[in-house]
């Protein structure tokens, strides 16, 4: 599970799920999601696991298809 906690454009700490990686993939690559590219990541976890993310929308598909997940995946 991909969990992204982020500021919306009122400040607001809103949060997003998505089951797995596949899902997360699939919402970037149809356009899916409504969230602003420059809306700021304030926490980002994988499989339970708080990964060392803060920086915008618009690059967390570059950090997380870069990422080697192998040690995040549920067994």
């Amino acid at each position: 599970m991909i969990e992204v906690t982020y500021l919306n454009v009122n400040k607001q700490e809103m949060t997003v799920t998505y089951d797995n990686y596949i899902e997360f993939e699939q919402a970037q690559f149809t356009c899916l999601t409504s969230l602003a590219d420059y809306y700021k990541v304030t926490k980002l976890t994988y499989n339970g696991h708080e990964l060392d993310y803060h920086d915008n929308i618009g690059n967390l598909y570059f950090f997380l298809s870069q990422l080697d997940r192998s040690p995040y995946e549920e067994e």
